[in-house]
Parts: structure tokens; C-alpha cells; sequence
């Protein structure tokens, strides 16, 4: 089973032509909402994939905490540890995207803020942790620290005060904005070599359309490179990669392969609108594809 200990936010998403500078206004094309938040996100889309997955988050008691909760049912979510908090509203994400598939997003954390250690202290069952920054540090840190398992951290946002967090990591997953804010340096293998100082077995730097950077403490770097395709909408890929990447070393792929197919699955999510995973069914459609080019050239 994975377990993700993370945040719930309701995406308000609006498709614009161009993302509006400073002092711009700029009109909506369209407007969706959405469930996300990258706990979320990442729970959903691995439960797609085929894992059991138990969600351990925070909803406000309106109608869009309950809504979340009727949907994680439908996604088939272990919801026995979602927390509902009185006086406080669910978590909201506004999140502007351009005619390229390009995002800028704002988040009010909400009832995610309220998560507190004592709410995760019976839920840390599992073989794979899935964790994120969208909630308290030390409520990531109790989860690291006390899960008997690979423990993955997706240090989004990448606002890190307690950096001991990194020592009780497995494997850390920043994109590349990510990692310069971790590590305070634009040379790529001083900051690796930060990092891995830290980290108990690998960092993967996700690099979008060009897929994704593995580098262990061995000293191994490799370049994963991801499928070309048709980009629609970026958001939520890195929580789709994230879950891939949780479902795949569930499996017992080895890191290398979990982190190629986690590639695909994450190219396949932009090619449409919204924040969650392919379902199983249309990612072995995707990856059949990709075997019948690949076969072809």
C-alpha cells in the first residue's frame, strides 16, 4: 500500500492567453474547478495506476471538504485517516494557465495548515511514503521519520526551514526550480552532492518535456528521457510523476526503470486539462503506442 500524507485544495483554473505581469489584467478564456492540492493529486493518480492507496489529509467542514471526501470514495482512497477541521476552510489553488500549457499558481493552504502530528500518529502503515511541503514541516517530519518504508519527498513548495527533514528522506523529487532553491546554487553537481550528502538513496531533478535527471549516491547520473507529446496543460505533472514513481518501486521495478515509466505516465497527463493521472487502462493504451514507434524506428 502507499500512503500519502499531504493537502487537499480545490483547483479554480483559468485558461488565459498569456500570464499577466505585474500590474496586468488579463481575461479568462475559460474557467474549471478541480480537486488537487498535491496530496491529493498524488494519491489519486497512483490509485489509478492500480495501488491501494490510503490518503492522510486535512478538508475544512464545508461542502468542498465533503465533496473531496465523496470523490477520494470514488477514486477507491482509504479515507479513515482524512481529518476534518471546524472554523477553517478547505484548501483553494488559483492556478493561471497559458496557451503553451504553461502555469503560475497560488495557494491558500487552508485546513491543510491544520494538519498536526497528532492526526498521523495511527496512520504510517504501508510500503511506500509520499509526502509534499503544502503542509506543517514537522507533521512531514513525524511522517519521515516514523514510516517503516521508501519514503519519497516532493519538496513542493520548496520552502525548507528544517533541513534535518532531508536526512530522513529515501528519495527526493524537485523539478529544476526546486532544486536551486534547496540547494542555493546554479552548478548542478555541487548541488547534487549537497543533496545526496543528506538523502539516504537518490535525488531525481524532473525536467518537464526533457524528463528527468536520477542521481545516486554511487555517484551514477543518468538522464531518463520522456515521450514527445501534444503539451495541453502542465499542471499537476509532478504529482503524477510522483505516483508513478510510488507505484513502479511498489512493484519492485528498480529506480531507474520506475523512474522511465514514471516519464511516461506523467507525459501522457499534459496532453490533457487538469492535475490528475491517466487511468490505468489509457496508460497501457499510451505505453503500447510508444512500443509500436519506438518498433518502427
Amino acid at each position: 500500500m502507499i500512503t500519502v500524507v499531504g493537502s487537499y485544495n480545490i483547483d479554480i483554473i483559468l485558461k488565459v492567453n498569456k500570464i499577466p505581469e505585474i500590474g496586468e489584467t488579463v481575461i479568462a478564456d475559460e474557467v474549471y474547478m478541480n480537486h488537487g492540492g498535491k496530496g491529493s493529486n498524488q494519491a489519486v493518480s497512483a490509485s489509478r495506476l492500480g495501488s491501494r492507496v490510503k490518503i492522510v489529509a486535512a478538508v475544512g467542514n464545508d461542502n468542498y471538504g465533503k465533496n473531496a471526501i465523496e470523490f477520494w470514495k470514488t477514486e477507491n482512497i482509504d479515507i479513515s485517516d482524512v481529518k476534518i477541521k471546524n472554523n477553517v476552510s478547505t484548501g483553494t489553488a488559483y492556478i493561471f494557465v497559458d496557451k503553451r500549457g504553461r502555469n503560475v499558481i497560488v495557494v491558500n493552504r487552508g485546513a491543510n495548515y491544520h494538519l498536526t502530528e497528532e492526526d498521523i500518529s495511527e496512520s504510517l502503515d504501508g510500503n511506500i511514503l509520499l509526502t509534499q511541503l503544502e503542509i506543517r514541516e514537522n507533521v512531514v517530519k513525524k511522517a519521515l521519520k516514523e514510516f517503516n518504508g521508501i519514503r519519497i519527498l516532493n519538496p513542493a513548495p520548496a520552502v525548507l526551514k528544517d533541513t534535518d527533514i532531508l536526512s530522513l528522506t529515501d528519495i527526493i523529487t524537485p523539478n529544476e526550480i526546486e532544486f536551486k532553491e534547496l540547494v542555493s546554487t546554479d552548478d548542478l553537481e555541487y548541488g547534487l552532492h549537497l543533496l545526496l550528502k543528506k538523502v539516504k538513496r537518490a535525488v531525481i531533478i524532473t525536467l518537464g518535456e526533457r524528463g528527468a535527471l536520477l542521481a545516486t549516491k554511487d555517484g551514477k547520473r543518468t538522464l531518463i528521457p520522456a515521450p514527445k507529446v501534444n503539451v495541453v496543460d502542465e499542471t499537476g505533472a509532478g504529482d503524477v510523476f510522483n505516483a508513478a514513481l510510488a507505484v513502479y518501486l511498489e512493484k519492485e521495478y528498480d529506480l531507474e526503470t520506475a523512474v522511465e515509466y514514471a516519464n511516461k505516465v506523467a507525459a501522457l497527463s499534459v496532453t490533457k486539462i487538469g492535475a490528475l493521472g491517466p487511468k490505468l487502462e489509457e496508460v497501457n493504451k499510451f505505453l503500447e503506442e510508444i512500443n509500436k514507434d519506438e518498433e518502427k524506428d
